[in-house]
């Protein structure tokens, strides 16, 4: 990843190639205790809100507010059924600036590694 990124681009996801150790993840439980799993992590998270979920659509977005200037990405995650339980996809976007110094990459690895922590198995 190239620094000249951090200046040009404001999102990141593990659906492109943005970076190289963003990938979906994979749960083996069912979307729906998944996204209602991740909902009781965030809650537990400094900094992060919960603006929405549509279990039906598999569809949860989350906001994260940066800490010294209180800048708000949005992170918006899909989880789909697979044969193993589900696997979510995600999407972090600033709200403003042309680049975003890495944050939205530090905010899906951030909330993967609370997932991974926490109470969802998989």
């Amino acid at each position: 990843m190239s620094l000249l990124r951090w200046f040009t681009k404001n999102w990141a996801n593990t659906t492109e190639p943005t970076h190289a150790d963003l990938g979906p993840l994979e749960r083996a439980v069912p979307v729906v205790v998944a996204l209602r799993g991740i909902v009781d992590t965030i809650k537990t998270m400094p900094n992060w809100s919960v603006e929405s979920l549509d279990v039906e659509a598999g569809t949860l977005h989350l906001t994260r507010r940066t800490g010294t200037i209180r800048y708000i990405d949005d992170v918006r995650l899909t989880a789909s059924s697979i044969a193993s339980g589900c696997r979510i996809q995600a999407e972090s976007r600033s709200r403003v600036g042309l680049g975003d110094f890495g944050q939205n990459r530090r905010n899906i690895l951030e909330l993967w590694q609370a997932i991974r922590n926490g109470a969802i198995d998989g």
